[in-house]
C-alpha cells in the first residue's frame, strides 16, 4: 500500500515510522513507555486492526506494533520468506536492527503463531494469544487449500483480480461479518483498502501457501513461557475449542473465554481486552 495515499485518516499514523532490515522494508508504530509490548496482526490485517487497544495499552507500557511482510505498508524483499519459520526470523532481525526487546508480544489469530515461535528464542515474560490461530486444516483441505493458495499467490494475475473484488463493499462486509464480529464503518474501511490493494491481498495469499505449523505443534510441551490464550466465543473463523485444547499441552498456560465476542473481538471490545492484558503483564511482573 502506498503511505502517501492513506497516512492522513491511517490508525496512529503519528506513532508511524519505516525501516529496511533483512529482506524487508518495514512499517513500525511505537508509542508509550514502559514494558515493551510487541503486538503481531493475523493473515490480512494490518497495525490499523490495533487501534484501540494500541492507545489504551500506550498508556502504562511501550508498544511497537508492525506490519507483517507483505502486508499493510511492509514491503517484501522476496516473495519466498512468509512461512511461519521465516516470518519469525525475519522479525527478530528487526528486533535486533531496531534494539527492541520486547517483554511480551501479543499476536491475534495466526500473529499468536509467530508469537509463539518467537518465545523459543526471546526471554519473554509472557505471549498473549487473542484468537489464536494454532490448528491445522483438516481432511482433504490439509492438502488442497495450501495448494490452491500457493497456485493463485505464484499466478500474477490473480491477486490483481482479487484485490479488484476487494473493491466491491458488500463482499467485504459480507467477509468481514463471517468473522463473527461486528466492526463499523470507520473499521470496515481500513479492511475495504487493504482488500484493494494488489501488493497486500498478494502478501496474505503468499503467508497462507508457505505457513508450516507443524514443527510448533509438536513441540507445545517445550514452550514454557507464561501464555494467556483469549478466544471470542462469537468466532467464525478459529473455533474457541483450538485455543482451550492448546492451553491443555502449553505446560504454562491458561485460556479465557470472551462471551459476545468474534475473531476480531479486540477490535469490537478494545477496552475490555486491554483490561485483561495488562492484568496478565501485572501478574507476570508481580508473580502474584
Amino acid at each position: 500500500m502506498d503511505w502517501e495515499s492513506h497516512k492522513a485518516d491511517w490508525p496512529n499514523a503519528d506513532a508511524s515510522y519505516f525501516a529496511p532490515s533483512g529482506k524487508h522494508s518495514w512499517h513500525i508504530q511505537k508509542k508509550g513507555s514502559g514494558a515493551t509490548v510487541l503486538l503481531l496482526h493475523g493473515t490480512g490485517a494490518s497495525t490499523h486492526s490495533w487501534d484501540g487497544l494500541f492507545q489504551r495499552l500506550s498508556l502504562t507500557c511501550k508498544v511497537i506494533a508492525i506490519d507483517l511482510p507483505g502486508h499493510g505498508f511492509t514491503r517484501l524483499g522476496t516473495k519466498q520468506r512468509s512461512s511461519l519459520t521465516h516470518m519469525a526470523a525475519d522479525i527478530m532481525t528487526l528486533c535486533q536492527d531496531q534494539k527492541i526487546v520486547p517483554n511480551f508480544i501479543i499476536g491475534h489469530s495466526a500473529g499468536a503463531a509467530i508469537a509463539l515461535e518467537l518465545s523459543k528464542s526471546l526471554p519473554l515474560s509472557g505471549v498473549i494469544g487473542l484468537n489464536a490461530a494454532l490448528s491445522k486444516f483438516g481432511g482433504i483441505a490439509s492438502w488442497a487449500f495450501p495448494m490452491i493458495a500457493k497456485f493463485i499467490s505464484l499466478n500474477p494475475f490473480v491477486p490483481s483480480y482479487l484485490a479488484g473484488l476487494g473493491r466491491n463493499p458488500t463482499r467485504v462486509e459480507k467477509l468481514m461479518k463471517e468473522t463473527g464480529s461486528r466492526l463499523n464503518d470507520v473499521q470496515l474501511s481500513r479492511y475495504k483498502a487493504l482488500f484493494r490493494d494488489r501488493n497486500h491481498v498478494e502478501g496474505a495469499l503468499l503467508m497462507m501457501s508457505q505457513w508450516n505449523l507443524e514443527r510448533l505443534l509438536l513441540n507445545l510441551d517445550n514452550l514454557d513461557t507464561p501464555t494467556l490464550l483469549m478466544t471470542g466465543a462469537k468466532d467464525g473463523t478459529v473455533p474457541p475449542t483450538v485455543s482451550r485444547d492448546i492451553a491443555v499441552k502449553l505446560p504454562a498456560a491458561q485460556s479465557l473465554d470472551l462471551p459476545d465476542l468474534g475473531h476480531l473481538a479486540h477490535e469490537e471490545a478494545p477496552e475490555l481486552i486491554c483490561d485483561e492484558i495488562i492484568r496478565f503483564i501485572k501478574t507476570q511482573q508481580t508473580g502474584t
